[in-house]
């Protein structure tokens, strides 16, 4: 019982440090970046805004999964932690959206319901690159491995958006299973064919080149952030309690949930199980031949 008295009391100090200032302000974060991709998909012409259906419950959710993030762990939206994130996270909400309604094989009629998935995902990719830097900048032995590993869903994001806008821009449609299953049955011909004429030799040298600085900049990036912090954003508070970290594991367990059930859903492991799929059933019908 004394145990729980304490850590009951370190819990109410902890809540008593925030400020309802600071509480309206990390609300005012998560709803403004929520408004935001809202307007960016009213702009991009996509319909169902006036409907209360799942992508409605979807954001609703997303809101205040960040806003709990930013109260448990005390860093706003404009924290550098945060920061980090951006880059994957907007790659994310802008690029997927515009090329699934522009590609001439992609959605004419696009709802809310239909970009869920990406959404979802793009706001889970955020939140949990959000905790792995706050993760890595408690390590004090390996802090170069720690950054690197955490380089490694900031690259798996930014490139997939990538590959998926380099793909409409120069073909003029999406990568959907159709050409991905070409490009991994036969990657030879698959780039001979279709990348290096339509891209070109140098453009795909350049590119190579960018994505060599991106991931420097991005490693010094997110060293710098991690362990050389600026005294302005460091919390002063020392108090802990054990309320307090059963808070932030089970904010943590909904953003690791949202990015394991969502992220399958989108390019490329959502089109990569559909070539998995089409391959099985190849198998099936040669292995069965009469």
């Amino acid at each position: 019982m004394l145990l729980w008295q304490e850590e009951k009391e370190k819990f109410y100090d902890w809540w008593r440090e925030n400020t309802a200032r600071e509480i309206a302000f990390y609300f005012l974060c998560a709803l403004f970046l929520m408004i935001f991709i809202l307007l960016y998909y009213r702009y991009l012409g996509i319909r169902g805004h006036d409907n209360w259906s799942r992508f409605g419950r979807n954001a609703v959710e997303c809101l205040i999964l960040i806003f709990l993030t930013e109260l448990t762990t005390g860093k706003s939206l404009l924290h550098p932690f945060w920061r980090i994130g951006y880059i994957p996270f907007f790659g994310w909400t802008l690029i997927f959206p515009y090329v699934l309604i522009h590609a001439r094989n992609g959605i004419s009629a696009a709802r809310l319901n239909h970009l869920s998935p990406y959404f979802l995902t793009s706001v889970a990719s955020l939140l949990f690159i959000f905790f792995v830097m706050n993760v890595i900048s408690k390590v004090v032995v390996g802090r170069k491995l720690a950054a690197f590993i955490c380089l490694i869903p900031i690259a798996f994001f930014s490139f997939n958006a990538f590959i998926f806008l380099t793909h409409y821009t120069y073909m003029g449609i999406m990568m959907s299973p159709r050409e991905m299953f070409f490009a991994t049955s036969d990657p030879i011909r698959w780039f001979s064919v279709i990348v290096l004429p339509h891209i070109g030799g140098l453009r795909l040298a350049l590119m190579g080149i960018g994505i060599v600085a991106y991931l420097i900049f991005y490693y010094r990036w997110i060293y710098d952030s991690a362990y050389s912090l600026n005294d302005h954003w460091v919390r002063k508070s020392k108090v802990y309690s054990l309320i307090h970290r059963i808070l932030q594991f089970l904010v943590f367990i909904g953003c690791a949930w949202l990015l394991i059930r969502w992220v399958s859903e989108c390019f490329p492991l959502h089109d990569y199980e559909i070539i998995r799929q089409y391959e099985s059933y190849i198998d099936f019908v040669n292995s069965t031949r009469f």
